[in-house]
C-alpha cells in the first residue's frame, strides 16, 4: 500500500471522527479535508474546485430555494392545519394524514424545510388529541426521510449519486427511477410509523407545562418589595441585577397590572411584586442584599406568565440561523428582540443558568419570555422557527398559485426528459424571483450553505480515491465475497456498510466515499454498476440510528424530549426491514 494511500486513508478516518465527535461544524469539517488533500498533492487544484460547479450541487441550491418558496406561499401550512379540521378528533387519523402528508412533500421538496414547517402542526395536533409529542415528532422525521428515496429530488443525496453515477460512466438516474423502491420504502414505513412507533413510543416529557417540561420550579419565583427596602426608587440596570446575580427580573406586577416593557429603567416602588428568573442560590441573595420577601407558597406556572400581554414560548433556531456560535450576551439578546431566553433545550440537556454566556448550536431550542407582539415577532424571523401554536386562521399567500406551478412544471419537464433537472431547476428559480414571489435576499437565505459547501467540499474526496487507487484496493478486497456468494451478497454488504456510516457521517459525504467503491466493486465482478449505485442512494438516506445522523432527527430531538437510545430503539428494526427488501427487490428492479 503506497504512502498516498495511506495519507488518504487518515484524511478519511479523521473526518469520519470530526463529523461524529463534532469537533467543528460539518462544513469546516470538509473544508478541512479538502486543504489536507490539497496539502498532501492527492487532488489536483481544479479537482479541488471542482465540487464547486458540480451539477448536483447547484441543482440542491435551486431546490433549497424551489423549497422555500413553496412554504413561503402558505400551502404547506395551510394543508397541515386543515388535517385538525378533518380528522374528527381522532389521533389516528391526524396522524395518518399528516405523515401521508409529509411524504408527499418530503418526495419532491427539501426534507429539512418539509419538517421544519409541519413540526408546529404535528405538535397543535398532539395537544389538541391529548396525546404527547414524542409519539408523532420521530415519526414525523422518518417519514421526511424515507419519502425523500421517491424521487431524484427527494432528497440531495439522491441528486449527488445521480450526478455521480454519470461521472462513473454508468449512465444517468431518472426522475421516477427511484420510484418502484421508494414507494415500497413509503409504504412500509408508514406502517411501521402508525402500527409500531406510535403505539410504542414511550410519552416523553409534560407538554402540557412548558415551567414543568423545563423543571423551572426552582429557578422561576417571585419577590415582593417591602417598606424599607434598600430596592425601592432603584432600578434594575442601576443596580446590575443580571450581571451581580447571573438573574432577570422578567416582569414587575404593580397593583395587578404587569410592566414587562422597559423593565430595567422601572423604578421599583413598596409593594410591587418582581417575577425573576435565576438559580436559587442567586434568587435568595438577592432577597438578602435588598431585604425582599419571597412568595414561597406561590408555584408560578404557564398560566401565570402568560395572558393577553405576555407569553412564554418554544422556538428553535432554524437551519439558517446566523446566530449559531454566538452568545445570547454577544447577541445582546433580550435588547435586539425584547425577550427573555429563560432556559434553553439542546438534544435533550435542560439549560438553566448562565444562559447569556453559552454558545447557540444548530437546533437548540429556546424558552422564551416577552409580550406577545415581541414573542409573535421572532416567528417571522429567519432565524427561528416555533413550536408552539399559532395564529391557526392561516391564509395563502396572494398568487400562491404561482409557487405550486413552478415546481409542478420544473418536476414535469425533467421527469418526461424535455430538459435536465440542472437547467429546469434553474429556470424554476428565475422564474420565481423574476414574478417576485420570493426577493433575492429570501432566495439566499433559503439556501442552506452549510449542505452545499459540505457536498462542494466533500466531492473531491472521491476523486482522491480513483487518484490513488485506494476505490479499487478496497474494491479487491471485496471480490471474493462477491466471487464466492455472487453480487447480491455484496450488494446487500455495501447497504449494511453504508447505512452503518450514514448514522454517524454525513449522508452526502457517506455517497461520495461508497460510489467509488460501489462502481470499482461492480467492475471487478464484471457486472453492472447501476444496481450497486441504488444500493448507496437508498443506504445513505436511510439514517434512523442516531439523531445525528439526519438533519430532521436532530430537529426533532429537542421538542421530542428524545433520548439518544430512543433513535436506536425504534430505527433498528426499520432499518433492517428496508436493508431486506433493498436486499430481495433491488436486483430484481436493477438485473445485476
Amino acid at each position: 500500500m503506497n504512502v498516498d494511500i495511506l495519507l488518504l486513508v487518515g484524511i478519511i478516518v479523521f473526518s469520519i471522527v470530526a463529523f461524529a465527535r463534532e469537533w467543528l461544524p460539518m462544513d469546516v469539517v470538509a473544508l478541512t479535508c479538502l486543504a489536507l488533500l490539497l496539502l498532501c498533492d492527492l487532488v489536483t487544484p481544479e479537482q479541488a474546485i471542482s465540487g464547486f460547479s458540480n451539477p448536483a450541487v447547484i441543482t440542491v441550491m435551486m431546490m433549497f430555494v424551489l423549497s422555500a418558496a413553496l412554504v413561503h406561499s402558505g400551502l404547506v401550512s395551510k394543508l397541515g392545519y386543515k388535517i385538525s379540521d378533518i380528522s374528527g378528533g381522532s389521533k389516528w387519523k391526524a396522524a395518518t394524514l399528516l405523515l401521508i402528508l409529509t411524504a408527499a412533500i418530503s418526495a419532491f421538496l427539501n426534507n429539512t424545510a418539509a419538517v421544519a414547517v409541519l413540526m408546529p402542526v404535528a405538535i397543535h395536533l398532539s395537544r389538541l388529541n391529548k396525546f404527547s409529542p414524542s409519539e408523532i415528532l420521530m415519526p414525523l422525521s422518518f417519514t421526511a426521510i424515507f419519502g425523500g428515496t421517491f424521487t431524484l429530488l427527494g432528497t440531495s443525496t439522491n441528486l449527488l449519486v445521480g450526478s455521480l453515477s454519470a461521472r462513473q460512466g454508468a449512465g444517468t438516474i431518472g426522475m421516477f427511477e427511484f420510484a418502484p423502491l421508494g414507494g415500497l420504502f413509503i409504504l412500509v414505513g408508514l406502517a411501521y410509523n402508525l402500527l409500531v412507533m406510535m403505539r410504542f413510543m414511550p410519552e416523553r416529557g409534560d407538554d402540557s407545562s412548558l415551567t414543568r417540561k423545563y423543571h423551572l420550579s426552582g429557578f422561576l419565583t417571585e419577590l415582593r418589595v417591602p417598606a424599607g427596602s434598600k430596592l425601592i426608587g432603584a432600578n434594575v440596570l442601576a443596580e446590575h441585577v443580571a450581571e451581580r446575580y447571573q438573574m432577570n427580573v422578567l416582569e414587575i406586577i404593580r397593583e395587578g397590572r404587569k410592566i414587562f416593557q422597559d423593565i430595567r429603567n422601572t423604578a421599583i416602588v413598596e409593594g410591587d411584586i418582581l417575577v425573576v428568573r435565576g438559580s436559587m442560590e442567586e434568587i435568595l441573595a438577592f432577597r438578602e442584599s435588598y431585604g425582599l420577601l419571597l412568595l414561597t407558597d406561590i408555584k408560578l406556572r404557564d398560566e401565570d406568565l402568560s395572558d393577553r400581554q405576555t407569553v412564554l414560548a418554544e422556538i428553535q433556531l432554524s437551519p439558517a440561523a446566523t446566530l449559531v456560535g454566538s452568545t445570547l450576551r454577544e447577541i445582546d439578546f433580550r435588547r435586539q428582540y425584547g425577550c427573555f431566553v429563560i432556559a434553553l433545550n439542546r438534544t435533550g440537556e435542560y439549560i438553566r443558568e448562565k444562559l447569556a454566556s453559552i454558545p447557540l448550536k444548530q437546533w437548540d431550542t429556546l424558552l422564551v419570555f416577552g409580550s406577545r407582539s415581541r414573542v409573535e415577532a421572532l416567528y417571522e424571523k429567519e432565524d427561528f422557527m416555533p413550536l408552539g401554536e399559532r395564529d391557526l386562521t392561516i391564509r395563502l399567500e396572494r398568487r400562491w398559485w404561482i409557487d405550486v406551478g413552478v415546481i409542478a412544471l420544473v418536476v414535469t419537464l425533467a421527469a418526461v426528459g424535455v430538459m435536465p433537472i440542472l437547467k429546469a431547476s434553474i429556470l424554476g428559480v428565475v422564474a420565481i424571483l423574476v414574478t417576485h414571489r420570493l426577493t433575492v435576499q429570501q432566495a439566499y437565505r433559503a439556501i442552506d450553505w452549510t449542505v452545499i459547501f459540505l457536498i462542494a467540499a466533500i466531492l473531491p474526496m472521491g476523486l482522491a480515491m480513483e487518484n490513488t487507487g485506494l476505490a479499487e484496493v478496497i474494491a479487491s478486497g471485496l471480490q471474493p465475497i462477491g466471487g464466492r456468494f455472487g453480487p447480491t451478497t455484496l450488494l446487500s454488504l455495501l447497504f449494511v456498510s453504508t447505512t452503518l456510516l450514514t448514522n454517524v457521517f454525513s449522508n452526502n459525504a457517506t455517497a461520495v466515499l461508497m460510489v467509488p467503491i460501489a462502481v470499482s466493486a461492480a467492475r471487478e465482478l464484471g457486472v453492472d454498476p447501476k444496481p450497486f449505485l441504488m444500493c448507496i442512494a437508498y443506504a445513505a438516506s436511510l439514517a434512523f440510528l442516531t439523531p445525528v445522523g439526519y438533519q430532521t432527527n436532530a430537529m426533532v430531538f429537542g421538542p421530542g424530549s428524545y433520548r439518544f437510545l430512543d433513535y436506536l430503539r425504534f430505527g433498528w428494526p426499520l432499518t433492517l426491514i428496508y436493508w431486506v427488501m433493498a436486499t430481495v427487490l433491488i436486483p430484481v428492479l436493477w438485473p445485476l
